[in-house]
């Protein structure tokens, strides 16, 4: 099974269901198949195509000597893998990172920051390319010039959403890698997105969700963790926020409230299996994480204030308030309320949410 036709025909040839595929997988390279189907010859054209135009692109079947042993964990792993980037990533030390596509800002600041602290620390910081939370967490790791590894709900020569393309080109060319379980051609569909979120979890070795509603992937994402054994946190957002309920009901059922990445890196060791013990990465230091900086609610400023901007952040919190209900608390008009609102914004002091509201960053840039 060495071969890509032989490979394919094995993950894809729609005249076999899933399970007898799984079956036929686990009796080894040597299993014997029905002939191809035209979708299976129509896929192998389209792969090998794609494959021969560059050398960074490559694919794994369940019976290569690389294949990601994480994978072998699920009840139903990806017989065949398309990749573009860092072969060497896919049995990686990682930490999978998802969370809300309509995330807010400061959930996009903690994704950012915490990726760039797990990037540095030397794991993988894996995720799936979505919008919001995805797209924050692969940044944040890049900028640290760590590696990351984007897992797909499509082929791997498509793009969704279509404006993360660049994102996309510059995980593979900072060293990073893109995964994906589908044949390329194949468009994004609703479907493939849930069963994405199996590999992601299986793929890493502990499972971080930076912000998430309650009827979220990222649950299911959480949930495949959970029943694989791997570490699974999640970090508190405010009560009032949607976009936080579902972390909320995750702690509440058992997983680990994370303030700092060095907690769950702490965490995540202990468990970590022993084919990953080779090289320990570097733990981060209590006094220099990048992430007590980045989460500290207290932080000091250098940026002196004038005694009306210091009362508008004083009464200024970390859960969203509209403009006219700060206005209304110091006795401002709403226009001047809405101008020591912008000029702290300039500041980096509070950021402006949708609807008028407003938050202190922070820290969060």
């Amino acid at each position: 099974m060495h071969n890509l036709l032989g490979a394919m025909n094995l993950a894809y040839n729609t005249t076999l269901k899933a399970r007898a595929r799984l079956e036929l997988a686990q009796q080894g390279p040597s299993c014997s198949l029905p002939a191809p189907c035209e979708a299976v010859r129509l896929w192998h054209a389209i792969g090998n195509a794609w494959l021969l135009q560059s050398n960074n692109r490559f694919w794994v079947s369940i019976h290569c000597e690389d294949y990601p042993k994480g994978l072998l964990q699920l009840k139903d792993p990806p017989l065949i893998l398309f990749g573009e980037g860092q072969r060497q990533l896919l049995n990686a030390r990682g930490v999978a990172m998802v969370g809300s596509r309509n995330a807010t800002r400061t959930g996009i600041g903690n994704a950012h920051g915490f990726a760039k602290a797990f990037a540095q620390a030397g794991w993988a910081v894996v995720s799936g390319l979505a919008e919001g939370i995805d797209g924050a967490a692969h940044a944040g790791a890049l900028e640290a010039k760590g590696a990351t590894i984007a897992v797909l709900g499509c082929g791997s020569d498509e793009i969704y959403p279509k404006h993360h393309a660049s994102l996309k080109n510059q995980i593979i060319q900072q060293g990073g890698l893109v995964l994906s379980e589908y044949p390329p051609g194949t468009a994004p569909q609703p479907a493939f997105f849930p069963r994405r979120n199996r590999i992601i979890a299986a793929l890493a070795d502990a499972l971080l969700v930076v912000e998430a509603a309650l009827r979220s992937g990222s649950l299911i994402t959480a949930r495949v963790a959970s029943e694989l054994g791997r570490p699974v946190a999640a970090i508190p957002g405010s009560i009032h926020s949607s976009q936080s309920k579902g972390c909320h009901a995750m702690i509440k059922k058992g997983a680990q409230l994370i303030e700092t990445a060095q907690e769950l890196l702490e965490e995540t060791l202990a468990s970590l299996p022993e084919s990953k013990m080779s090289c320990l990465p570097l733990l981060l230091q209590e006094d220099d994480s990048l992430c007590h900086t980045v989460l500290n609610c207290d932080m000091d400023t250098d940026t002196e204030l004038d005694e009306s901007l210091s009362r508008v952040l004083e009464c200024l919190g970390h859960d969203p308030l509209h403009a006219d209900t700060l206005a209304q608390q110091l006795g401002l008009s709403s226009d001047e309320a809405l101008a020591a609102l912008t000029e702290l914004e300039l500041s980096g002091l509070v950021l402006g949410e949708s609807g008028n509201r407003w938050v202190r960053t922070n820290g969060v840039c």
